[in-house]
């Protein structure tokens, strides 16, 4: 949506002095010579004569030199740079109004403003909130981006009101969810300005009248309490908003809503930067900070004063003083409010109903317009009127003043074009002429006037409220154009003797419409409607200029004929529908024979391909002894990492040809009944024998622990417990276990009894009774055909005692007569059982699982769902798995390995994870998990990632990201290999709908032919996805079926039939869909803020996230779940708000029908009974909403806001609290990786002094004496053994024994001292011992700061992100893993898929990337299966509306990516061409082309893929990449290499051809060695960066100087010789892409193209033909068949399609092409303002200083995306290296060798080996 450039022609905007200079030399006629020639009316005549009030920040803010102005139309006060300045005010008038400290109020905001925004970056807006959360865009701000398009023409209003929907409807098309604000007071602003003032009406007035946007414009302004109150109820996510006004108050008045938006902790986005492609829109981003409240704070009384007396009232005043016009007519508003309100009255009485609001607006402001000029000009006449003078001036003003009858005269022509406006279709008006003519300048007071007019008529009408009035005209009230047109004909051609008939029908519109001015404008004589002039003053200024492009001849490019088979079968039904060229065409027979280019670089690596794949297959056998060393210590490490995930006992021995055993259930299994045999008799009575002899062996061990674990129960109930749940999970005799339970329930019971009867016992331990309720539920659910009379008695009067008697009446009813008489109140709990189970025994409640095993599963009993998972793999199917996190669905990965290891050993199962530390993690497992003898040469697994990669192709289970895997599969060399996958496993799938690499993934699920699985925790529509998937192997089996008669085909098949032989089960194309909703574990989340230096936690029920606006809308979110325990406090919380509530007793928990005469509650029954609680909320929103909304407010936590700089501080203090509620182990989430090792560090220094404080103030000096003492015996011990060596002298032996046991002595006291208490360390010592621990530190052993990294995880701390090395990673996860480190600070690393369970996670930070979809991923490392009963979530210092909108966000859809794109066709392309099976690569390459997700049942957008391949392809051709037949050659290695850098290859190729970089790249011969200059290097550097690191600046930073000389903050322009080479790419990127444009317009419905894009307002119609006038204004000369009817109002032609800074604008709505697709290479990037840019420096700088910490600094980047940043630079310019070496004959050429010595530098400083 942002222009590139605010000039169609140009990339560099004009400086404000020049400007200026041009301002000041240029006549009046001269000026006009601007876009739309009516510089005369730019609102720089209504300036306002204010001085220059400079800001400046000790040279930290400087003037922008070159700030782009808005087109010169919209122009304001082009003297004064007001994006630099905070007030304009003159002082004296400061002074005089005292007011000064408001001015320096406003500078300070300024100041902090550009600071904030100085550091924006460009993001996704869009995220996870858009279903069910809005953003808030500033009206005013929406009004300025709209109005400041470069591409929209002054006057032309129904185009503008078609930019400002096409705004919105591309936000709405995306989900988006917003609400609009026009405040009240900006409004005021404006007064100088009628038309901008009259628009701004119109727009709110159409956004009210015709759309479904909200809006609000009830708020005064941003200050008001009524807005606070809004902002609470309705927390806005982001607010969209510009930082400069069209006038300097303005900016102020945006300025104060910026800083009071902030302060509310609502982030910041630009409008003036908004960019938008297919799927997504981006902005630049600024979040809050406690900075933002604090300065508002402090300064809120000066800020209300600043922005009422120095903003707003100053306006305010404006309306009700007299505005002088000509130096001498004085025109009065507040009169002219009242000849409006009067002329209203009558046209009402006078109009029928359902009136056009424009012939309203029309006859209104023309009546009273004439009535008042008529009234100004016979006052200024009257010689008693004091104004009038006989001066000169006053005499000259005269003269230019228009008479009464040349008023009349524009009247009837502003009557004339609104019949126009009324009668005519769009696409008929869009064929008017272009008149190049502007304004006379001295019609611009009456004009001004007919504006005021339009808009107080429009503010009465909309209070008119009993005049129905038809506003569907509103957007189209004016057209300036036209209205040229009108007066060019009658002032020109129809004085020179052109008569034209108007037409009967429009003629009589007119009539009627000019007869109503003159009945509502009175007594005037303003003349009858015809003739329309009756005048001949001239109303227009002619110059000899013509508007962009009209005069070129359009380029019509012919296509070149294409020969590949390929493109018949995609596209061949709409190659007749092409322009081709004749073979003898120049173009073609020019075209020239380029070698091919024979790919034999692998990518991203020197090694030549065979040398490489030499090494992978003989990886055991490497000649080198250290490089095996290295092999078999990772390996080694590998199965120590993967234990720490599955446990030691999990290994499994695959042996090939052994299948797994089936299910019970299964076809195998149900054989036919058959008489016992003898041998079969015996072994069963064995199996008895055995089966008695464990009895009683198991019987002894109860017998020999039962009383020490009784004691322990006693002493120690936590202990105890867990002694005996141990025990019984080790036995494996049920009479035993049940045994064991008996007893534990007595002693819990006795224990019971004794903490009652102990008097002085203030609060009871409630742990008791649930641990003896839990040997209730089990005993009855699990042991209750073992239970006796006696045991139900016993168990009935513990139920009795502790207060449940309907549960003990309900087991044994006898219990209630042999115990009556006996008080037990005072051990009763006091609550009902229902009550109590819900609320304490959550976690415990069984739920329904399935009992029966599955001998497929070794370790547990599957759920359904999860035998369905085996069921696909068993069958060879394919499935998308949705099951939460933590629910068990990542088993069917593993037994999707087994299943292929023991099938064959060169199947081949491919594993793909999003990051490398899944992939870690995954080929950890996978080591662990499996062994199997294999042949010589081939391994169970191997590794690919872009950093290293090891037995790639001769491993059976491949763990690798999307990008090489993808690099395989399009690889033409590596075909052989592909045909061996069997299985492919996507884990996360939900990347499918990322930012970045989706479309790899969408490119990986349509070329597979194999069977996989999906594994997903969050898509909101697998359906649709499966839908999908479903179709894509449905063209497979269609594939399959019609190449059985091809040669390579029916080598395939023998090849299949060989594997069917083996045992190899045939794929099957059935794509399943598994979905399971519930998660295993509860989550329960705490709010979590500080209140005078303590904790304040506060448990956060899900239900207080919700809205009653929510709830109407969208209902529930179905994943927002609740605990057992949440639902009796939302139980609670309702009764408590409607206590005559109707349902009150019926939900009871104790008289809840699936609890009532229930000993044990059901998992399902909470479950039942949280619906029933959920429906209920939904009918309290229909019955009284109220209600609910006192209840939302009961349940909401109260918090503390205090400093991040004082939460950071209180950190330690906080996880020390952590620690005391048992709620570690627990993962801290920060998103800055500074912030994470910061965090971490203050921990340990916090744990430090903990220890020094304990051990006292000597500790120190004590430690250091022993250290002494210890040297010095240890000194002189060793000069006795050399004494002793040399005698053997008795004394010296005694002395010698004396001496070590004093060493031994103060070797134990040292440790001592060096000891760390149990509080002192997270670390728990007895889960790792020391041996284990040393040998996964040494791993630490040459990391970069390993020895800080070693000392945190000693003490149990670690830290996790992702710019650690990999080995760091792996060692900080396994030893979490192991219990041994309880604490680690971690970024999102830790968020997809890693295997970190814990009890509890921490959100210990805000920010953008902290969405629904991360919550979600973060927050499920908590409480895992069968690690944790119930997971816990705290919010450290997150804003409530943020936590709210994380709880209710849904996950988001999948909708796919634009699929194609110009290198990916080259690709495909290239494995056609290069492929040894040419049909099966020409099946894969037809598969991506043809089932992209985003065109799946859309027969329009395939179409119009179809366009985009063939242009593609004639690009590719053009530019010699291709040649006709399709066959890559000359760059096309190169420009596929760095495909993930388009548009940026194809421009390096380019500049490789002209030769630019040899210029460059001179050496100098040192030692007989080619060297090149830091100057040479640098300039390379500086073009590359250009190139490959483009990251935008917000344009606000223009501003800032740099003191340090040697950092760079923005990056310099490209070298002059580069530049050109560009500009002439960029030409002839521009002629192909305005060709494809013009052939694909035939796509365009043209029925839509004539509606605006949100109203839908329809300004289609009949031609009008009895209308000669008609036909000469409209002839339809030049081109406009392929742009949008709307933008032509603008003079925009088809011409303009050849310039790509006008195509978003100008191109038809409905043909779906994505512009960020077209290869332009954008030199100089513009907002809409006009302002620059700039680059981000960060590469230079990096080069030049050497510094990675340094660019968070200079460059505001945070370290993690600097070092990924730079890393992906390096690798591009090894990837350059590499190709060029390849391509390049000659070893020593200057380029080749610049670019080694670049890579060189780059991998040394980032510490990486060449």
């Amino acid at each position: 949506m942002a222009a590139a450039s605010p000039t169609s022609h140009g990339t560099s905007s004009p400086s404000n002095s020049e400007s200026e200079s041009e301002c000041e030399h240029e006549s009046d006629a001269e000026s006009d010579s601007c876009d739309d020639s009516d510089t005369g009316e730019s609102w720089t005549s209504f300036d306002q004569s204010e001085e220059e009030d400079h800001l400046s920040s000790e040279d930290v803010i400087k003037e922008e030199p070159a700030s782009g102005p808005l087109p010169c139309e919209f122009e304001i006060d082009k003297e004064k740079p007001s994006d630099v300045e905070a007030a304009d005010e003159s002082s004296c008038d400061l002074e005089r109004s005292g007011l000064t400290e408001c001015k320096k109020i406003l500078r300070k905001l300024s100041l902090l403003i550009w600071n904030t925004l100085s550091k924006s970056q460009m993001i996704s807006l869009l995220k996870d909130f858009v279903e069910s959360e809005f953003f808030l865009i500033d009206g005013d701000s929406l009004f300025i981006t709209c109005v400041s398009n470069v591409n929209f023409k002054k006057g032309q209003t129904l185009h503008f009101f078609y930019i400002v929907e096409k705004f919105l409807h591309d936000f709405i098309q995306k989900e988006a969810k917003f609400i609009i604000v026009f405040f009240k007071d900006a409004e005021n602003l404006y007064s100088d300005y009628p038309e901008l003032l009259a628009l701004r009406t119109t727009l709110i007035q159409h956004l009210e009248y015709n759309t479904d946007v909200t809006i609000h414009t009830e708020f005064s302004n941003c200050l008001t309490p009524e807005w606070d109150i809004f902002l609470k109820e309705c927390y806005p996510y982001f607010l969209i908003v510009t930082e400069k006004g069209i006038i300097p108050r303005q900016t102020d008045f945006l300025s104060i809503f910026i800083i009071h938006a902030l302060q509310k902790k609502i982030n910041i986005v630009l409008s003036l930067g908004i960019e938008s492609d297919a799927l997504r829109i981006y902005g630049f981003y600024a979040s809050s900070c406690y900075l933002h409240k604090q300065f508002f704070e402090t300064n809120e009384i000066l800020l209300q004063h600043a922005l009422h007396a120095y903003v707003v009232e100053y306006y305010r005043k404006s309306q009700e003083r007299e505005i002088l016009l000509y130096g001498h007519l004085r025109l009065n508003l507040g009169e002219m409010q009242e000849e409006v309100h009067q002329a209203l009255s009558l046209l009402h009485s006078l109009g029928p109903e359902g009136a056009d609001v424009r012939s309203v607006v029309c006859s209104v402001s023309c009546a009273v317009t004439l009535k008042l000029y008529t009234k100004m000009v016979h006052g200024a006449q009257d010689p008693e009127n004091p104004a009038t003078g006989t001066e000169k001036q006053n005499t000259q003003d005269l003269k230019k003043t228009p008479t009464l009858s040349e008023a009349a005269d524009l009247c009837r022509m502003h009557c004339l074009s609104v019949i126009c406006l009324q009668r005519l279709p769009l696409f008929q008006r869009a064929k008017s002429r272009i008149i190049t003519s502007a304004w006379d300048r001295t019609l611009l007071p009456f004009r001004r006037m007919l504006k005021y007019c339009e808009f107080f008529t429009l503010k009465q009408l909309k209070a008119k409220n009993n005049w129905n009035v038809n506003y569907a005209g509103l957007p189209d009230l004016t057209d300036n154009s036209l209205r040229k047109n009108i007066a060019y004909y009658y002032e020109v051609e129809y004085s020179k003797g052109l008569t034209l008939e108007l037409g009967d029908t429009l003629k009589q519109s007119y009539q009627t419409l000019w007869n109503t001015v003159l009945t509502v404008s009175g007594d005037g004589d303003f003349g009858g409607p015809m003739p329309v002039r009756t005048t001949s003053r001239p109303f227009l200024t002619h110059q000899k200029m013509s508007p962009r492009g009209s005069n070129q001849e359009i380029h019509k490019l012919g296509l070149i004929p294409l020969k590949a088979e390929i493109i018949e079968d995609y596209a061949g039904d709409i190659l007749s529908e092409l322009p081709f060229l004749s073979r003898d065409d120049p173009a073609i027979t020019a075209l020239s024979k380029k070698k091919e280019f024979d790919e034999l670089i692998h990518w991203h690596t020197s090694r030549p391909l065979s040398d490489d794949l030499e090494r992978m297959m003989c990886s055991a056998k490497s000649k080198n002894a250290r490089e095996r060393r290295e092999i078999q210590k990772l390996q080694c490490f590998y199965h120590l990492f993967g234990k720490s995930m599955i446990g030691s006992s999990r290994s499994v021995r695959v042996i090939r040809g052994r299948e797994l055993p089936p299910p019970e259930n299964s076809s195998v299994q149900k054989k036919k009944k058959h008489q016992k045999t003898s041998a079969e008799k015996i072994i069963e009575e064995n199996q008895k024998r055995q089966l008695a002899k464990l009895e009683k062996k198991e019987e002894g061990r109860w017998n020999n622990l039962s009383d020490y674990i009784e004691k322990e129960i006693k002493e120690n109930p936590s202990s105890g417990i867990k002694r005996l749940e141990d025990f019984i999970q080790t036995c494996p005799v049920k009479s035993v276990k049940f045994a064991a339970e008996m007893v534990g329930l007595d002693a819990c019971f006795k224990l019971w009894v004794e903490h009652c009867s102990e008097s002085e016992a203030v609060s009871r331990d409630i742990n008791i009774i649930i641990n003896l309720m839990k040997r209730i539920h089990i005993i009855h659910e699990k042991y209750s055909e073992l239970l006796q009379n006696a045991h139900r008695q016993k168990i009935a009067k513990y139920l009795k005692y502790i207060g449940f008697e309907n549960l003990a009446h309900l087991l044994c009813p006898q219990v209630q007569k042999s115990s009556a008489e006996k008080d037990t109140s005072k051990y009763s709990v006091h609550t009902g059982a229902a009550r109590f189970q819900l609320t304490y025994m959550g976690p415990y409640l069984f739920r329904e699982e399935r009992s029966d095993p599955d001998p497929r599963v070794r370790r547990f009993i599957p759920d359904t769902w999860q035998r369905e998972l085996l069921d696909v793999v068993d069958n060879n199917e394919s499935a998308v798995i949705v099951a939460p996190t933590s629910s068990g669905k990542t088993y069917a990965s593993y037994y999707c390995m087994e299943k292929i290891l023991r099938e064959s050993d060169d199947g081949v199962v491919v594993y793909v994870a999003p990051t490398k530390a899944l992939v870690n993690q995954v080929a950890g497992t996978v080591y662990s998990l499996f062994t199997k003898a294999l042949p010589k040469g081939l391994t169970v697994c191997g590794v690919f990632t872009r950093d290293y990669r090891h037995d790639t192709f001769n491993c059976q289970v491949l763990v690798t990201v999307p990008q090489c895997l993808e690099i395989l599969l399009l690889s033409p060399r590596h075909h052989k290999w592909v045909k061996s996958i069997r299985y492919v496993i996507f884990d996360e799938v939900h990347c499918l709908g990322g930012e970045i690499g989706a479309e790899v993934w969408e490119h990986l699920l349509v070329m597979i032919r194999c069977p996989f699985l999906a594994l997903s925790a969050t898509i909101s529509n697998p359906e649709h996805l499966t839908e999908w998937l479903v179709s894509i192997k449905r063209y497979w089996q269609h594939v399959e079926s019609t190449m059985e008669n091809s040669g390579p085909s029916q080598n395939a098949l023998k090849v299949a039939k060989k594997q069917q032989r083996k045992g190899v089960g045939k794929p099957s194309y059935r794509v399943r869909l598994v979905w399971y909703k519930e998660r295993y574990n509860d989550l329960e989340k705490y709010v979590c803020s500080l209140k005078d230096n303590d904790f304040i936690i506060e448990h956060y029920h899900p239900c207080a996230a919700l809205t009653v606006k929510h709830l109407e809308k969208y209902g529930i979110p179905l994943d927002l779940g609740f605990s057992p325990r949440e639902s009796i406090l939302l139980y609670d919380a309702m009764v408590h708000v409607w206590p005559e509530w109707t349902r009150k007793q019926e939900l009871e928990p104790e008289e809840f029908s699936c609890f009532k005469n229930k000993i044990v509650i059901m998992r399902t029954d909470a479950k039942k009974y949280e619906e029933e609680l959920k429906k209920e909320m939904i009918r309290w929103v229909q019955l009284d909403p109220s209600k609910v909304n006192q209840l939302l407010k009961y349940l909401k936590p109260q918090t503390f806001d205090s400093a991040e700089a004082k939460k950071q501080r209180m950190f330690p203090y906080f996880v020390e609290k952590l620690k005391e509620m048992n709620k570690l182990p627990a993962i801290f989430f920060l998103f800055n990786i500074h912030s994470v090792e910061l965090s971490a560090s203050r921990l340990l220094t916090n744990l430090i002094i903990k220890q020094n404080t304990q051990k006292g103030p000597n500790s120190e000096r004590e430690k250091m004496n022993l250290n002494k003492k210890l040297w010095k015996a240890v000194k002189s011990q060793k000069r006795n053994y050399a004494v002793f060596f040399n005698s053997d002298s008795g004394a010296r032996i005694q002395r010698i024994i004396v001496l070590g046991a004093e060493i031994e002595e103060m070797t134990k006291n040292l440790k001592k001292h060096y000891a760390v208490t149990t509080d002192c360390t997270y670390a728990d010592q007895t889960v790792v011992d020391k041996q284990t621990l040393s040998k996964i530190l040494y791993r630490l052993k040459g990391t970069r700061k390993s020895y800080k990294l070693h000392n945190l995880l000693r003490r149990g701390i670690g830290y996790h992100h992702g710019l650690m090395e990999y080995r760091q990673r792996q060692v900080v996860e396994m030893l979490f893993r192991l219990k041994h480190v309880k604490v680690i600070t971690a970024t999102s690393s830790l968020a997809l898929g890693i295997n970190m369970p814990c009890k509890s996670v921490v959100f210990m930070e805000d920010s953008v990337f902290l969405d629904g979809l991360h919550f979600r991923q973060m927050s499920g490392r908590a409480g895992r299966r069968g690690e944790d009963l119930i997971g816990n979530v705290f919010f450290y210092g997150i804003p409530l509306p943020k936590i709210e909108r994380l709880l209710k966000s849904n996950v988001p859809k999948l909708k796919g990516q634009f699929p194609l794109s110009i290198s990916l066709v080259l690709r495909l392309m290239l494995l056609v061409a290069k492929a040894e099976d040419k049909e099966d690569a020409k099946a894969k390459a037809l598969s991506v082309l043809q089932h992209s997700l985003v065109s799946f049942k859309q027969p329009k957008i395939k179409c119009m893929l179809k366009f985009y391949f063939i242009y593609s392809l004639q690009f590719l051709i053009r530019e010699e990449y291709l040649n006709q037949e399709c066959i890559p050659i000359g760059y096309s290695g190169l420009v596929s290499h760095l495909h993930y850098h388009e548009p940026t290859n194809f421009v390096l190729v380019s500049l490789l051809k002209k030769g630019i970089f040899h210029k460059l790249c001179i050496p100098t011969n040192i030692n007989g060695q080619k060297r090149f200059s830091e100057d040479v290097m640098e300039t390379l550097v500086v073009v590359l960066a250009n190139l490959f690191g483009r990251r935008h600046l917000p344009p606000c930073v223009n501003k800032f100087e740099n003191k340090n000389s040697r950092s760079m903050v923005m990056l310099g322009d490209l070298p002059r010789g580069f530049a050109e080479v560009i500009e002439e790419y960029n030409s002839v990127i521009q002629k192909n892409f305005g060709s494809f444009l013009l052939t694909v317009s035939k796509l365009a419905d043209r029925t839509k193209e004539s509606q605006l894009p949100l109203s839908e307002i329809d300004f289609s119609g009949k031609e009008c033909e009895d209308s000669e006038l008609v036909s000469h204004l409209m002839p339809g000369t030049e081109s406009r068949t392929a742009v949008s009817p709307f933008a032509c109002l603008s003079n925009i032609t088809d011409q303009d399609l050849f310039n790509i800074n006008v195509v978003n604008d100008a191109m038809l709505q409905t043909i779906y092409v994505d512009v960020t697709k077209v290869p332009f290479f954008y030199m100089t990037k513009y907002d809409m303002n006009g302002r620059k840019s700039p680059l981000n420096g960060y590469i230079m700088n990096f080069y030049k200083n050497r510094s990675l910490s340094a660019l968070t600094w200079d460059n505001w980047l945070n370290m993690g995306d600097a070092y990924h940043l730079l890393k992906d630079f390096t690798l591009t310019v090894q990837a350059i290296r590499t190709s060029l070496s390849e391509l390049c004959d000659d070893e020593d050429d200057n380029v080749v060798l610049a670019f080694k010595q670049l890579s060189k530098a780059f991998s040394q400083i980032l510490g990486k080996k060449d």
